[in-house]
């Protein structure tokens, strides 16, 4: 499998690098301490075509795959702030769901406006009671109108059937932002012989401005731009027409778009990492002590050395599941043990940092704690570790299953 870098993923590199460059540290401190939205470095992305990385020429994108959207968000995580983890809300969660699962009539409405930057999405999944374990949600929606089973009718006039979703989500981040939202609701009841079977996935427009959503802040310690919210549901009509692929079907298009969120994930904390580790470098090579520049330590030089060299063996296993993704390949042990091993290694890499700088290490003076905080997070986000284990165990492995 050669996914060796070319002239072109150079040039994406130096491209999206150089955005990375006009926004330091002040600018993501101003927009986390003021949980407001970094509209201008989204839309010099939009302006230079990476917000479209992988979205079909023939709808405003640039037609490239996995790998080089891999790329771009390494560099914008490499480059600071919250540039790279944004990419999976949008570019993700929309741009490939819709292009990989929507209809003719949805593409053509969805991939132009977030490729212009116009459109942001968000993800209604996860639930307190069901946590990693997706089947056991309970959200629901209930289909009203002629398709309906309890002859119950649709009384829009518009053609077709609604249906009518009740729930609540949890830990939902970028709603509030959001143009539309990417939820994930039961249209059948649990069948133990047929378990994938039930689940769909809808397009909700302007969530935060439905009446029947109503969001309710969480407070958490990760410095981040965007509020996490509940989200309780009760009573939101939808038209069947929002449906992305079809209905009680949407499990295997789910897991299709979480494996691409599970490689995003990994590359922006490989960004994250190598943030860590020129930040480390930096002031090793800056700092002196006893006369010495503490570089020129190996208590210092080696645990640096072992983080970057860690951090390179995650990029190739990155590297490798965009790329069998990108041939239709299935990626889903590669995805999983990149965004496994890449959320380790970038928080020993900003560990190793925050050693590096000494009591600096925890000054807000200094970045390397944020680096931590981002990284740390991404050992139990988008999915544990240890449900990455589990699947390995028993998927790759042949291990009975072990939940």
């Amino acid at each position: 499998m050669d996914y060796t870098e070319t002239d072109e993923h150079e040039l994406i590199r130096d491209s999206v690098g150089s955005i990375a460059e006009d926004y330091d540290r002040s600018y993501w401190k101003e927009c986390i301490d003021e949980k407001r939205f970094p509209e201008e470095y989204w839309s010099d992305l939009a302006r230079d075509g990476w917000l479209g990385v992988t979205i079909p020429e023939e709808y405003g994108g640039a037609g490239l795959g996995m790998l080089e959207m891999a790329m771009v968000i390494e560099e914008l995580s490499r480059g600071g702030g919250q540039g790279g983890i944004i990419f999976v809300l949008t570019p993700v969660f929309g741009g490939i769901s819709i292009q990989r699962h929507g209809t003719e009539a949805q593409k053509e409405a969805y991939l132009p406006a977030i490729a212009e930057g116009e459109m942001r999405f968000c993800m209604g999944l996860t639930e307190a009671g069901a946590g990693t374990n997706t089947l056991n949600i309970d959200t629901r929606a209930e289909r009203v109108g002629d398709g309906a089973t309890d002859g119950s009718t649709d009384d829009t006039g518009d053609g077709g059937d609604e249906f009518v979703l009740s729930g609540q989500k949890m830990w939902i981040s970028g709603v509030k932002n959001a143009d539309e939202m990417l939820l994930v609701a039961r249209t059948s009841e649990f069948d133990s012989s047929d378990p994938t079977h039930g689940v769909s996935l809808f397009l909700i427009p302007e969530p935060a401005e439905q009446e029947g959503i109503s969001l309710t802040p969480l407070d958490v310690e990760v410095p981040w731009f965007e509020t996490q919210y509940q989200v309780d549901i009760d009573g939101l009509r939808v038209h069947e027409d929002r449906i992305l692929g079809t209905e009680d079907g949407g499990l295997y298009l789910l897991w299709d778009t979480l494996n691409t969120e599970r490689i995003a994930g990994a590359a922006s904390a490989i960004g994250g990492g190598l943030r860590a580790i020129d930040l480390a470098v930096d002031y090793a090579n800056e700092r002196s002590v006893f006369g010495q520049k503490i570089g020129g330590h190996q208590a210092i030089q080696h645990p640096i050395a072992d983080a970057y060299s860690q951090l390179m063996c995650a990029r190739e296993m990155t590297y490798k599941a965009a790329s069998k993704w990108d041939q239709d390949e299935d990626a889903g042990a590669e995805a999983n043990m990149a965004k496994l091993r890449a959320s380790e290694a970038a928080t020993y890499a900003a560990d190793r940092a925050i050693q590096t700088h000494g009591g600096n290490g925890f000054s807000t003076e200094y970045e390397v704690f944020d680096i931590w905080q981002n990284s740390r997070l991404l050992q139990t986000v988008p999915v544990t570790n240890e449900m990455v284990k589990n699947f390995l165990g028993e998927h790759t492995l042949g291990l009975p299953r072990s939940y």
